[in-house]
């Protein structure tokens, strides 16, 4: 089966449908398709926010691309420049009819549907596509892609079909989620047309860690501070059977994997403070003041109204603090370990929990390669990348999906 498009779209996530929909807004009398290997449009949109789909966040009003990590902030600001968090909601309000409300509970700026629900997003998405006269071809997984000697794309599936357009948008995704679609195959796709692939590494994902708070704790979830690389981040900690996981543990997961990426054999340090902004000289300081009041108790029932009382376990089995020990029976070395720890508990994390934990992918198609504000390729004329498949990446909390959304309606614009 043979078919001509003037625009193709490979993917059918975020950036793909925002990609299509800007395409046929932009160029309303073009043959636009979106050619998908799932059988279903955006099915990691589905999962994104827990369900809820956390479609933007507040805090890209201003410097957006403070937010994400890239070789160039200014590539990533030339497109948000064109397609920012304003023109995102009103998209979503006034295009597409998705009321939007912020979520006051984390006061960190997550925009979701008033609905809560992504499907209520994807719904709305396909029935605009369909508005709009975007053709879906569904369960094709692309083989090969090659510009032909009249400058148009030759795509061709793994089922034999083979498709011709003039232009060319991959929004492939990166390798998250791969039972969802998202399993790399476009980066073998941007290589075979002569681009460079920085490699892709699993990000926003838990972390592999041994230590004996983390079986003492198993389980338990508090709000703590933990330091990796560059990176430093106040949060949920959830401890587990394998390591660390929660909001925080995500947010700082960037540096481990790229380390560990390059280096497994020897791990990556990271620490934990117990006491968020404080020192272990400051954390000494309120312990006093607290065994003064009460100077009969026993070390672990003193920082049990501070801590989960698992959490004080573990830690004083690591300082070798006997649980039953009294606050008057413990040595001034002992409170120093004991403070030191809290403050700064050195754990070596010797994993990630691999793609199919991780929300992002950080790597991808190198955009020194890409042109700034055009989303073009330097190396091949028509063809146009958007979304996760290229190296830029942000933060958990809807930082992601408004790159999707973006940078799609600056790819589909094809200028």
């Amino acid at each position: 089966m043979k078919q001509n498009f003037v625009i193709a779209v490979i993917g059918g996530g975020a950036a793909g449908i925002m990609a299509a929909i800007s395409a046929k807004q932009h160029h309303p009398d073009s043959r636009v398709v979106i050619l998908d290997q799932t059988f279903a449009l955006g099915r990691k949109i589905l999962v994104s926010g827990a369900g809820r789909c956390n479609l933007t966040n507040s805090g890209l009003e201003k410097s957006p691309e403070k937010y994400y990590n890239c070789t160039n902030p200014d590539f990533v600001k030339k497109v948000f420049d064109q397609f920012g968090y304003n023109k995102i909601c009103d998209f979503f309000q006034d295009e597409l009819g998705v009321e939007l409300t912020e979520d006051k509970k984390t006061k960190i700026g997550k925009i979701f549907p008033k609905t809560n629900e992504a499907k209520t997003v994807v719904a709305l998405l396909a029935d605009y596509l369909e508005e709009l006269g975007v053709e879906i071809i569904l369960n094709f997984r692309c083989r090969s892609v090659r510009q032909v000697s009249d400058g148009s794309f030759e795509i061709t599936g793994d089922n034999g079909d083979i498709f011709r357009s003039d232009k060319l948008v991959l929004a492939c995704g990166g390798k998250t989620y791969p039972a969802l679609g998202s399993d790399g195959s476009g980066f073998a796709l941007a290589a075979a047309l002569g681009h460079k692939i920085i490699v892709p590494v699993p990000v926003a994902v838990p972390l592999v860690a041994k230590n004996v708070l983390f079986h003492e704790a198993q389980g338990t979830k508090l709000e703590a501070e933990i330091t990796a690389g560059r990176h430093k981040a106040v949060g949920d900690i959830l401890f587990t059977k394998y390591g660390l996981s929660g909001s925080a543990v995500l947010n700082i997961s960037r540096d481990a994997s790229v380390a560990l990426n390059r280096d497994r054999k020897n791990g990556f340090k990271a620490s934990l403070n117990f006491f968020p902004g404080k020192n272990d000289l400051a954390v000494k300081k309120l312990f006093a003041q607290r065994w003064k009041k009460r100077p009969a108790q026993t070390v672990l029932k003193s920082l049990v109204g501070l801590l989960p009382e698992r959490v004080v376990a573990g830690i004083l089995r690591i300082c070798g603090i006997g649980a039953e020990s009294g606050i008057k029976d413990i040595s001034s070395s002992q409170v120093n370990s004991l403070c030191k720890t809290l403050t700064d508990l050195e754990i070596l994390i010797t994993d990630t929990r691999g793609w199919n934990e991780a929300e992002f992918t950080a790597g991808g198609v190198n955009i020194d390669e890409v042109k700034s504000g055009k989303l073009e390729s330097k190396k091949i004329n028509n063809l146009y990348f958007c979304g996760e498949i290229l190296d830029v990446d942000g933060p958990i909390g809807g930082y992601n999906l408004s790159w999707a959304w973006s940078s799609g309606w600056v790819a589909g614009k094809i200028m």
